[in-house]
């Protein structure tokens, strides 16, 4: 069933009046935003929180190299950030999942703009039961609190997924897989969660594919929602759970409502 629909995006009348502030200073390569807080991950392993307005709040080392992918919770003032740092031995990987509390800071320093949030965990991403891949998105779900369910689509197509209480580490790991995503079309470019009643659902987007898996199931269930995908950033998901995926060859819209009825918007 095909169904047409117009969006306006963007009202002109803002375009133009907001810029990056100077203190900025690393090429942003991630942002996020969540009560009242703007937080962007630059590639020097900086993360800048800046307010509604763009003006600039505050500024910590989050990793020693990128900030690859960031989120800012909305119930709890946490930040997940994956990024570089230091190798503790050569068969442990650099990458790392880190959790900051920006309710608890550290002023380092006589400047409030160097105040320092406390890190209440950090994980490593990579080990021996889930090899190390290129990390090409990335998704946190709040379920009922302290509970999160993490996401990590790399460019194989595999999914590393990570619950349980992430500040204590009790955590359960597992491994979701694109069976159908064509020889260089892998990388997991999109990831969108849902709840559909009791179940939790987790859309996952190649550029060849559209695939719904439903968590409820040990193994989870997969199932193929359309053979036509995107790139990465070019998924979102509405507040009301309707999965927006950008098309990049054929120029229009997926969307994917409640009712996983698939309608696109051409542009």
């Amino acid at each position: 069933m095909y169904q047409w629909r117009k969006f306006e995006f963007f009202e002109d009348k803002y375009g133009g009046k907001s810029k990056v502030p100077e203190e900025v200073t690393g090429e942003i390569l991630c942002c996020s935003s969540g009560r009242g807080k703007i937080a962007v991950g630059c590639d020097d392993g900086v993360v800048c929180l800046l307010d509604r307005g763009f003006k600039f709040n505050s500024a910590f080392p989050a990793h020693s190299s990128s900030v690859l992918f960031l989120q800012h919770l909305k119930q709890r003032s946490f930040l997940l950030t994956v990024g570089q740092d230091e190798q503790v031995s050569p068969q442990a990987s650099a990458m790392c999942l880190k959790v900051f509390d920006l309710d608890k800071t550290q002023v380092e320093g006589s400047s409030s703009s160097t105040a320092v949030p406390d890190c209440i965990q950090i994980l490593r991403i990579f080990t021996n039961q889930f090899p190390e891949g290129k990390i090409t998105s990335f998704l946190v779900l709040e379920e009922a609190p302290p509970i999160l369910v993490i996401a990590i689509g790399l460019d194989n197509g595999s999914i590393y997924c990570i619950k349980g209480d992430i500040a204590r580490e009790r955590i359960t790991r597992f491994t979701l897989r694109v069976e159908n995503a064509s020889a260089g079309h892998a990388a997991v470019t999109g990831l969108g969660f849902r709840n559909d009643g009791p179940s939790l659902q987790l859309f996952a987007v190649t550029p060849s594919s559209i695939s719904l898996f439903n968590l409820q199931y040990q193994p989870a269930k997969r199932q193929t929602l359309d053979e036509i995908g995107c790139l990465s950033k070019s998924v979102a998901m509405s507040d009301r759970l309707v999965c927006l995926c950008g098309c990049f060859v054929i120029g229009f819209i997926i969307l994917l409502d409640n009712d996983m009825i698939l309608n696109y918007l051409v542009f």
